[in-house]
């Protein structure tokens, strides 16, 4: 598919889950499961689909994080929108991309803060790996510190 034909399908969808919401559902979740599709557009569907159904929207999102494929900035998005529908799974999945050595440093590190969001301790123990992690620079490494330190001040001191 083209880029113009996945957004109008995306469109499409989404109007009819205002109008019929059980087959509008349905056919977002056709959308997330099309791997022709724009992995952006794909995400956009999940999300979508977390407003209109939760419980599917969350195993959406989840689906989106955990494809390989996709961008790495997408897979954090999808993490941090599930971390808003379902705050347990979403810190699961922001905490899988705090751990993948694969996406860049400060995309993990916005994951880790994120974290902090949705479980302040598992936050504290992504964070504490990020100032130990040397594939982390300087900067970030002292900007996890910091908010360690904000976070967890007993176990800073």
């Amino acid at each position: 598919m083209h880029k113009d034909e996945d957004d109008d399908r995306f469109e499409a969808a989404a109007r009819l889950a205002e109008a019929d919401p059980a087959r509008g559902a349905e056919a977002l979740r056709s959308i997330v499961a099309d791997r022709e599709i724009d992995p952006d557009t794909r995400f956009e569907a999940a999300a979508r689909l977390a407003e209109a159904d939760p419980a599917r929207g969350a195993e959406a999102l989840r689906s989106i994080v955990a494809d390989r494929e996709i961008d790495p900035d997408t897979r954090f998005e999808a993490a941090a929108r599930l971390a808003e529908a379902d705050p347990a799974r979403g810190a699961e999945a922001l905490r899988s991309i705090v751990a993948d050595r694969e996406i860049d440093p400060d995309t993990r590190f916005e994951a880790a803060a994120r974290l902090a969001e949705a479980d302040e301790p598992q936050a504290a123990e992504a964070l504490r790996s990020i100032v130990a992690d040397r594939a982390f620079g300087p900067d970030i490494r002292s900007e996890a510190a910091a908010r360690l330190a904000e976070a967890d001040p007993a176990r800073m001191s």
